[in-house]
């Protein structure tokens, strides 16, 4: 494996792991309408969709930028230079590499969100209340995303890992 290869498949594990951490903004955004106790004029709401929008738009470039422009991060940041051998003997694919790490980012999202999506639906079922008067609804949805989203990459880690790498040869026939 080439030192750029290495280095491409770092970057795109670290845009995945990027990706799946964005997903957070929505209930963050939704928390924060939940601390205008009831208040929601257009002063208060300017900010926070802004700030909102701002977050979005900037995650979509730095997700846009690690997944599908790495060749410009390696160059602009002089990632294979200085390395005294240009081939890491490795024989395994880039393609099952990048696999293998979907499926460990995929565990990894399940064992960080499953505690807190158990906690907040045993604090639910505590409440007895319903589910649009549950004041952390937002929270309770993200984590079940959060979940499935873990499950489908652990799952269909191949899958994703194909369309990276098809995505990869557009990208080049493009330049």
């Amino acid at each position: 494996m080439l030192i750029k290869t290495f280095w491409k498949i770092v970057i795109k594990i670290i845009g995945l792991w990027i990706l799946f951490g964005c997903i957070s903004l929505i209930p963050h955004f939704f928390s924060t309408l939940s601390f205008t106790d009831g208040l929601l004029d257009i002063k208060s709401l300017v900010p926070i969709w802004l700030m909102l929008f701002a977050s979005i738009l900037a995650y979509a470039f730095v997700i846009r930028l690690f997944l599908f422009k790495t060749d410009w991060i390696i160059e602009k940041l002089k990632l294979e230079k200085n390395f005294t051998e240009e081939r890491i003997d490795v024989k395994i694919s880039s393609t099952e590499i990048l696999t293998i790490s979907i499926i460990i980012i995929g565990g990894l999202i399940i064992v960080e969100s499953l505690p807190s999506f158990f906690s907040r639906l045993i604090d639910f079922f505590q409440q007895k209340s319903q589910l649009k008067e549950y004041r952390e609804t937002s929270w309770l949805v993200y984590y079940f995303v959060k979940l499935i989203i873990g499950y489908l990459l652990v799952t269909n880690g191949k899958n994703v890992a194909k369309y990276l790498a098809k995505n990869i040869t557009e990208n080049k026939s493009e330049v």
